[in-house]
């Protein structure tokens, strides 16, 4: 299996060479106050990225491992946030009387989060299809485009759409969402679905501080929707020997760290299920370093898996949703996963040295007031104006009902004060 790679300047396997402004920089940009809807990072100041649709923005999009070279050598931090689950109240939120679409109000606070850390991703549960398709809810969404640019406007660097709605709007719909990140983002790598059997057999493997970290995407269904005959490997699906074969071709590329985002479980459990622990005893098995789980809506807990061979694995079986219209009090709250590896001062290897998940909240607005914040940050005050409370059952949603939901789920190593979860390695 090919890898395909994304870094300052990186001859691809087609021969041709892009050039590509890294997060550094990017974050640098934020920092300075310019946090501004864009089109491929073209409009940086000082960027040498592509222009969305030119050769080099083509290019480029056949590569997805994204390198940073002027970071610290001995240290990559990894977060990924839940369910992007574009319902109808969610796209509205961000429409303007203008015609025209923003969704930055949905990632805003959690940018700094997003910027600090080396690789950010996002499970992109609904195809972002785009108003040529048809927007759509539920039960086959099909989303606007937009949420893909405040994504990549807060540095996201992978977006994980291996999920049960991939195939909502058929290989179309996967063609669409694929040629979007192509041609306005190429330096997001989009995983999970793929529009030729070549991209199929890529490896995503990006970057940073001196250490690849391989990001391996995988759905246990597509909701009893066919996989089309003419491209069967259009959407990554959970299978003992594909994924065996990722994770070998990946450690034959030089991944330092292999991470497994399964979209698995049941819908509304609190708790993995025997389908999720068989799989993750065979990613320990395998060797891969961390599972970050998505699909079943609702936060399920971390917990740390260690091999036959003293081989550790930090699990978070389901970070429940990011944001979401889902008439369930349970459904708005998420987890956003934080990891740390380090190398070894002798070289000899790479371990996690760092596992927390922070619950983050949905606060439901029908303006840019909607958002999704981190626990320590939502107020009682917020949680009264929710409109979640309108729906039945929801009534009683406060704060301090998000702190108990968090500590009955999560367990004793959740803390209240900090909002964050820390796992014991």
């Amino acid at each position: 299996m090919a890898e395909i790679s994304h870094s300052a300047t990186t001859n691809d396997a087609f021969g041709s060479t892009a050039h590509l402004i890294s997060r550094r920089r990017f974050a640098s940009v934020l920092a300075a106050g310019a946090l501004l809807p864009l089109a491929g990072c073209a409009g940086l100041p000082g960027s040498s990225s592509p222009v969305a649709g030119s050769a080099d923005a083509h290019a480029a999009a056949n590569l997805a491992t994204i390198s940073d070279a002027a970071a610290a050598p001995d240290r990559v931090s990894i977060c990924m946030v839940g369910d992007v689950l574009v319902h109808p109240g969610v796209w509205m939120s961000g429409e303007r009387s203008d015609g025209t679409r923003n969704y930055d109000h949905i990632y805003a606070q959690l940018a700094q989060t997003f910027t600090k850390t080396d690789i950010a991703i996002v499970n992109q549960e609904t195809i972002l299809g785009g108003t040529a398709l048809g927007l759509s809810g539920y039960p086959m969404f099909c989303s606007p485009q937009e949420f893909g640019d405040a994504e990549a406007a807060v540095g996201v660097d992978v977006a994980c759409a291996a999920t049960n709605h991939a195939l909502d709007k058929g290989f179309e719909g996967i063609q669409a969402e694929l040629s979007f990140w192509a041609e306005h983002h190429p330096d997001v790598a989009c995983t999970g679905i793929f529009d030729s059997q070549e991209r199929s057999a890529t490896i995503p493997i990006v970057e940073r501080n001196g250490m690849k970290v391989a990001i391996l995407n995988y759905t246990e269904s597509t909701n009893g929707l066919p996989i089309p005959a003419s491209a069967p490997w259009c959407v990554a699906m959970l299978d003992r020997d594909r994924v065996a074969g990722d994770v070998s071709a990946a450690r034959e590329r030089g991944a330092d760290i292999v991470i497994v985002c399964p979209h698995w479980g049941v819908e509304y459990q609190y708790q993995p299920n025997e389908a999720q622990r068989g799989w993750a005893d065979y990613f320990l098995s395998l060797g891969v370093d961390a599972v970050i789980g998505t699909h079943p809506h609702v936060l399920e807990p971390l917990e740390l898996l260690t091999g036959t061979d003293g081989h550790t694995m930090p699990v978070f079986w389901s970070l429940g949703n990011y944001v979401s219209w889902q008439a369930r009090k349970d459904t708005m709250v998420g987890g956003l996963a934080e990891l740390a590896f380090d190398r070894a001062a002798d070289g000899s290897g790479v371990r996690v040295t760092s596992a927390t998940l922070t619950p983050v909240i949905t606060h439901l607005a029908m303006d840019p007031s909607m958002a999704v914040y981190p626990i320590k940050a939502y107020t009682e005050e917020l949680a009264q104006v929710n409109r979640v409370r309108a729906q039945s059952g929801a009534g009683d949603f406060t704060l301090e009902w998000c702190h108990d939901h968090c500590a009955e789920v999560l367990g004793e190593g959740y803390d209240r004060t900090s909002g964050v979860f820390t796992l014991a390695l």
